[in-house]
C-alpha cells in the first residue's frame, strides 16, 4: 500500500485540524523562518513539534515497515518495563494525521535536549578526556542493552545523542530488537560504515545486530581521543560515517586506516578484534562489546584468580606508553584539512608509504 510522501506530510502537519492526537493540541511544527524543520530517514520523517506545554518529535512513515503498529507497541512496552535511561518516552497513535492518502499513524516522542554524537565530537575533538568519557558511557550503555536482550539495530552517529552531562540517549527505534519480536524480519539495516557485510543479507531481527557497530563506534571514539587529527584528515564532519568508510569495512582490515591504528598499542587489540569480526560469515558469530574489548592482560589475569597461589600486583604509578604514540598524531602532523568526502582516499594514499613492505 502506498504511503504519503515527505512533502505530503510537510503540508498536512502545518494544519492543526489534520493532526489528531490530543497531546499535540494547540501545537505546531517548528519552522526556521519560512523553512519547516524536519529530519528525513529511509523510512520515517521527523518533525519537531511545539505545544503550549512541551516539545515533541512527531514521526511519520513514508516507507513501509511490516507490521509497524505491532512492532512499535511491543517496543514501547519493552522499553518502559526496562526503565533504562537511554530511551525517550513515546506513544503510537493509529489515528495520527490526515493526508491525501487517508488517516496515517504517527509516533509522538518526547524531545531530547541533546546533540548528535558527531556534532558533539566536532565541538570537543581536542578534549581527549571528554571523548574517552563518552566511549566508556557508550560501553556502559550497550552492556545495559545486552542485559535486557535488546539491540537497537541501527547504531550510528545520527541515532546516538549526547546530553550536557555526557550521558547518552538513543533515538529512532524502528529497527529495534526486543525478545517479544523474535522471528520478525530484519528490514532496517543501518548505515554503510557501521554494519557487518553479513547484515545486508540477514533475514530476522537479532539480539546480536549491534555487536559489529558497537565495536566500530567504540574503536572510533578511542582512536579519536588519541589521534584527534583524524577528524580533519578524514573530513569526518561531512561524511555519513565515523572512522571507517564502507570501503574500509569491505577491505576486511587491509586499508591503510587499520595499519595506522595498529601503531598504537592500546588500539591494536581493538583493531585485531574488528578484523576478526569482519572475517565472520554471519552476525550470529559475533560477540558483545564487553567481551570484545577484554585485553590480553585481563584475559590472562582471569586465569589467576584467588585460590591459585598467585597474587596480581602493579607497581605504584605504573603507566603504559600508549600516550607517547598518540603524541605523534597531534595537530601539526603534516596533514591538511579537506572539504570533500573522497579526500579520505587521498589521506589513505598519503599514509600508505609509511606501511610499505621492505623491498
Amino acid at each position: 500500500m502506498p504511503l504519503p510522501t515527505i512533502p505530503d506530510y510537510s503540508t498536512c502537519i502545518k494544519t492543526p485540524a489534520l493532526v489528531h492526537p490530543s497531546v499535540l493540541k494547540d501545537g505546531h511544527p517548528i519552522e526556521k523562518g519560512v523553512r519547516l524543520i524536519k529530519y528525513s530517514g529511509g523510512f520515517c520523517v521527523v518533525f519537531p513539534y511545539q505545544t503550549p506545554s512541551k516539545k515533541y518529535a512527531v514521526r511519520c512513515w513514508h516507507a513501509e515497515v511490516s507490521d509497524a503498529k505491532r512492532r512499535t507497541q511491543v517496543i514501547a512496552d519493552a522499553l518502559k518495563r526496562s526503565n533504562l535511561p537511554y530511551f525517550v518516552g513515546f506513544d503510537f497513535f493509529e489515528e495520527g494525521i490526515m493526508t491525501p492518502l487517508g488517516m496515517q499513524p504517527i509516533v509522538v516522542m518526547d524531545w531530547v535536549d541533546a546533540q548528535s554524537i558527531k556534532k558533539f565530537l566536532a565541538e570537543h575533538i581536542t578534549e581527549s578526556n571528554v571523548i574517552n568519557d563518552i566511549a566508556e558511557n557508550f560501553k556502559r550503555m550497550v552492556v545495559d542493552l545486552h542485559t535486557n536482550h535488546f539491540s537497537h539495530g541501527d547504531l550510528q552517529h545520527g541515532n546516538i545523542m549526547v546530553k550536557p552531562d555526557l550521558s547518552l540517549v538513543l533515538v529512532d527505534y524502528d529497527s529495534m530488537y526486543v525478545p517479544e519480536l523474535n522471528g520478525m524480519p530484519d528490514e532496517i539495516k543501518g548505515l554503510v560504515g557501521y554494519q557487518h557485510e553479513a547484515r545486508w543479507k540477514n533475514k530476522l531481527v537479532s539480539e546480536k545486530a549491534d555487536y559489529f557497530s558497537e565495536l566500530v563506534i567504540y574503536l572510533s571514539l578511542k582512536a579519536l581521543a588519541k589521534m584527534p587529527s583524524l577528524w580533519n584528515d578524514l573530513n569526518m564532519e561531512d561524511t555519513e560515517t565515523l572512522l571507517f568508510s564502507g570501503e574500509d569495512i569491505q577491505s576486511k582490515g587491509s586499508s591503510n586506516i587499520f595499519r595506522l591504528l595498529k601503531t598504537d598499542s592500546e588500539l591494536a587489540p581493538l583493531v585485531d578484534k574488528l578484523c576478526e569480526f569482519m572475517d565472520k560469515s554471519t552476525i550470529e558469530d559475533l560477540t558483545p562489546l564487553e567481551d570484545a574489548v577484554v585485553s590480553k592482560s585481563e584475559s590472562i589475569a582471569s586465569k589467576w584468580k584467588s585460590g591459585n597461589g598467585h597474587i596480581a600486583t602493579a607497581k605504584k604509578g605504573e603507566v603504559d606508553d600508549s600516550g607517547k604514540i598518540a603524541g605523534k598524531w597531534e595537530k601539526g602532523n603534516g596533514y591538511v584539512k579537506t572539504n570533500k568526502e573522497d579526500e579520505r582516499k587521498k589521506f589513505s594514499s598519503s599514509i600508505s608509504e609509511k606501511f610499505k613492505k621492505p623491498q
